[in-house]
Parts: C-alpha cells; structure tokens; sequence
C-alpha cells in the first residue's frame, strides 16, 4: 500500500513540474491553454495534499 501511494506521489510531482516547466517557458500559446494547465496545477497540488494527509493518517494509526 505504501508503495503504490509514494509511486503515485512520485507521478504527480513529476507531472506538476513538467506542467510547471511549460507555463514558464513561454509555450503556451492561447489563454485557454494557460488557464487548463493552471487548471491542472491546481488538481495536482490538491490531489498531492490531500494524498499525504490521508498517509500521514495511517501511519499514524500503527
């Protein structure tokens, strides 16, 4: 279990950076693309939150 969560932690790290690396090198061409990837930071960041509180939660109860 606490495998598959730190790999899924893993991924969602490594997609937030690459959606970071695109918003700050300049290739987002239109306003909607920006608004979708900052979209998608978002859904990452929360997702990451809320994955290391439920994992904070069960270690803390062994």
């Amino acid at each position: 279990m606490l495998e598959f969560a730190e790999a899924v932690l893993k991924d969602l790290r490594t997609l937030r950076s690459d959606t970071e690396a695109m918003v700050l090198n300049g290739s987002v061409t239109s306003m909607e693309r920006y608004r979708f990837l900052m979209g998608r930071l978002e859904g990452l960041n929360l997702v990451e939150d809320v994955m290391k509180e439920r994992l904070k939660k069960f270690s803390e109860m062994d």
